[in-house]
């Protein structure tokens, strides 16, 4: 028995010495627009031999194919994977230790003060219940009755006291395990998640001390783009502020570590698209027992576009724009497929699936401005601020906070994927400049010649500058475009607008005095074949 028992612990020793857990820190974190690169290091002291290293307390949601593994010192990487641990758990955040710790605390009294009512309210119903204590045969006198009365009265005076306090305290109490509850769901956090394990197979020569340097990626986390911008009025550039606001739900906080900002997203498909031969026949009516089926040809629609940008000039910018300093340094760094910003203040990521701002630059941008309305769409006029060369600024699509002259405006969406001179920014509409746009009777008509039938319509827009000062305006409308040689769009009065044709853009540009009002008046006409019907007019 005693061989045996030595045996067995010569084994555990020997399997200990084999398989040994080691933690690690986190050095560094990517961040991806979808996804992050998660770098750990560690150090650990090896035996001569082959052997088996874990590196246990890590993120169960890792990417196997992003697993790098460098060793440092005198041994031999054999092997490296990437497993589960389903029998060990991840070891709790002190945040949702302590709620988790309060939670107990506050469902233990609760408990306690129910049981606490229990026995008031079963010693108030046998007082109650049991009031005839004497027989017929037993006088009692009546200084015996004043003080069962008294008993009576003080108990129940005194229980009824107790129970009264006891429901105020378990209200509250109540209210504070469910708020309690509230945060510990509200940090996305879930008891018993497991943990990921990086297994190092490594061989020795001699005893050393080596240190691991490995990185992996988890979807579990990314960051967004977005913006604040704030102008002091049109005599003044905009100021941008680049932010990001990063998540993470890997299950591990991100404390204290060495952030980098990265528009990279390697969770997209690589793989370059392939264009196969397009085949086109006769189109061939399916023939059913009810009938025939026809399939009526249809026009391809239109790509969606913006004909206020696609025919916008360019515009030219006399300054420079500078990045101006933020609260802290940021190193940016353009490599061929993105752009990585280096915070070199360390920063503490929660993982709770909340979004946390991190800022990342902010640059001073030179505008032109300009108030702007499309009164077909929305009878208001904004004010505009175009940017010119914004591509050198590395923008991502993104939500945008606008303040102007120091108020909050709202948001709105900057998208710099756009393929005009300039970068269009709304800064909110002015409700000082009145916009109407109605259709005008007297130029709306239909007559029909020989075997043409003609539609004539004519608009009025009303402009009036309640503001102060000065307004340069634009005013965009449209004609509609014909798809068909047989249907004739043509422009009868302009009305002063420059037309574009292609896009069948009509753009005036006019000043507005203080107090001014202006009238635009344009007149079309749609020709077409009288037996035919017209969609769009």
């Amino acid at each position: 028995m005693n061989t045996l028992k030595i045996l067995l612990i010569i084994l555990f020793a020997s399997f200990m010495a084999i398989a040994s857990a080691v933690e690690s820190k986190i050095k560094q974190v990517v961040v991806y627009r979808q996804g992050a690169k998660i770098s750990r290091t560690a150090s650990v002291t090896i035996s001569p031999g082959n052997q088996e290293i874990i590196l246990d307390e890590l993120t169960s949601t890792i990417d196997p194919n992003s697993l790098l593994v460098n060793v440092r010192g005198s041994a031999i990487l054999l092997s490296a994977s990437v497993r589960t641990n389903f029998l060990g758990y991840r070891k709790l955040p002190q945040r949702i230790k302590q709620l988790e710790d309060s939670l107990v605390l506050v469902s233990d009294k609760i408990d306690w003060l129910n049981t606490e009512q229990a026995i008031y309210l079963g010693e108030e119903k046998l007082i109650v219940e049991n009031q005839k204590i004497v027989n017929e045969e037993e006088k009692i006198t009546a200084t015996d009755i004043a003080q069962l009365a008294d008993f009576y009265r003080n108990r129940l005076t005194t229980i009824k006291k107790k129970s009264y306090q006891n429901n105020i305290e378990l209200r509250d109490l109540k209210e504070k395990k469910k708020g309690i509850e509230q945060q510990l769901q509200d940090l996305q956090y879930q008891r018993g998640q497991k943990m990921g394990e990086v297994v190092l197979n490594i061989s020795a020569e001699q005893a050393t001390k080596i240190s691991v340097n490995f990185s992996y990626i988890s979807r579990n986390a990314g960051w967004s783009p977005v913006y604040d911008i704030r102008c002091q009025g049109t005599d003044n550039p905009i100021d941008l502020l680049y932010k990001a606001n990063v998540y993470q739900t890997t299950g591990y906080e991100w404390n204290d570590i060495d952030l980098v900002i990265s528009t990279g997203n390697p969770t997209v498909n690589n793989d370059r698209p392939v264009l196969n031969p397009w085949y086109i026949n006769f189109f061939e009516p399916v023939v059913t027992g009810y009938g025939v089926y026809e399939k009526k040809a249809r026009a391809a629609a239109p790509v969606s576009s913006n004909i206020y940008l696609e025919a916008d000039e360019e515009i030219a910018f006399e300054r420079e724009s500078e990045a101006a300093p933020i609260p802290y340094q940021v190193t940016q760094t353009s490599n061929q497929m993105a752009v990585e910003y280096e915070i070199r203040v360390k920063q503490s990521i929660p993982s709770d699936g909340k979004e946390h701002i991190v800022p990342i630059s902010k640059y001073e941008l030179p505008a032109k401005y300009n108030y702007h309305t499309v009164p077909k769409l929305d009878q208001h006029v904004f004010l505009l601020a175009k940017i010119g060369e914004y591509n050198q600024y590395n923008l991502l699509p993104g939500k945008t906070n606008i303040f102007f002259e120091g108020m909050y405006i709202g948001q709105t969406y900057l998208n710099p994927e756009v393929t005009s001179d300039s970068l269009v920014v709304s800064l909110g509409r002015d409700d000082r400049i009145s916009v109407k746009r109605n259709m005008l009777t007297d130029y709306t008509s239909k007559k029909v010649v020989g075997s043409n039938k003609t539609e004539l319509k004519g608009y009025e827009i009303i402009l009036r500058n309640n503001k102060n000062q000065l307004v340069s305006l634009e005013i965009l409308d449209q004609l509609p475009i014909s798809k068909n040689k047989e249907i004739e769009v043509k422009l009868e009065e302009p009305g002063g607008a420059t037309f574009n044709a292609d896009y069948g853009r009509l753009l005036w540009k006019v000043d507005l005095a203080p107090g001014d009002t202006k009238k635009i008046r344009f007149v079309y006409s749609v020709k077409y074949p009288k037996d035919r019907q017209v969609s769009g007019i």
